[in-house]
């Protein structure tokens, strides 16, 4: 059983290790709140699995026990999530697009919470960059951020720009892609961007109007939406006066 406490404090902490760095990534900062508040929790189980499991003690631990415990829980946990962090810098999956060298490492790993399957993921990657460098405009503009391993930067960049739609990136979602949440909040928060200081604002609940939006389209498959034919379907008009009207202030 101790051994058993042990084997599983050192599983948890290689996980917290890969999964602080990626949501940090994803984040866009080292230090965020609830990424931390998270890792906490989980050193202060480790700290209790591994000190039970090497204490003499079955479930307690003295306040000295606890503290060096969970210097060494953090120490392992740092050196795992420093061997991640070390594994994603190195620049991978490189593909030749539109005569830019690009690798989508960074891409494909930083997507996982908005597209969960691997496949999926890797295909999104590769239609982006191709997408974006069909545009000669935009090619030149990220030509060099992409040879540089900045794709998340400019991914995040254009999914908060109108240019999103324009040259076509919906078309990357695969045809067996699912909603997931990081979909949807992307989503909610992209609609409230282009709302906000709008007249619509002045007679609507905009966060109502886009959670109103963002509950209704769930109920339609994920590529439908993301169609071309989706937003003057009357499904779609639909949905809208009647968010519109349950969102009025």
């Amino acid at each position: 059983m101790r051994t058993l406490k042990i084997i599983v404090g050192f599983l948890l902490l290689w996980g917290a290790g890969v999964e602080y760095v990626a949501a940090s990534r994803e984040a866009g900062s080292w230090y965020s709140a609830g990424v931390i508040g998270g890792v906490i929790i989980i050193l202060l189980i480790c700290t209790w699995l591994i000190g039970t499991g090497f204490s003499a003690t079955k479930n307690k631990l003295t306040k000295i026990q606890f503290l060096k415990y969970f210097g060494i829980a953090f120490g392992i946990f740092f050196c795992f999530a420093f061997l991640n962090v070390g594994r994603k810098i190195v620049p991978s999956n490189f593909v030749t697009v539109n005569g830019i060298k690009i690798p989508l490492g960074k891409c494909i790993d930083g997507n996982k919470r908005l597209i969960p399957d691997d496949k999926q993921r890797e295909e999104f990657c590769k239609c982006f960059v191709e997408k974006l460098t069909d545009n000669p405009e935009l090619k030149e503009k990220y030509k060099s951020r992409l040879e540089r391993d900045k794709i998340i930067e400019v991914f995040k960049e254009v999914q908060q720009d109108s240019i999103f739609l324009s040259i076509g990136l919906d078309e990357c979602y695969g045809q067996n892609m699912e909603w997931t949440e990081r979909l949807a909040d992307s989503m909610r928060k992209n609609w409230k961007k282009e709302l906000v200081g709008t007249e619509f604002e002045e007679t609507n609940d905009i966060e109502k109007y886009c959670d109103c939006l963002i509950d209704e389209y769930q109920k339609y498959p994920f590529k439908e939406v993301m169609g071309d034919k989706f937003a003057d379907s009357p499904e779609a008009v639909s949905i809208d006066e009647k968010c519109t009207e349950l969102s009025k202030k």
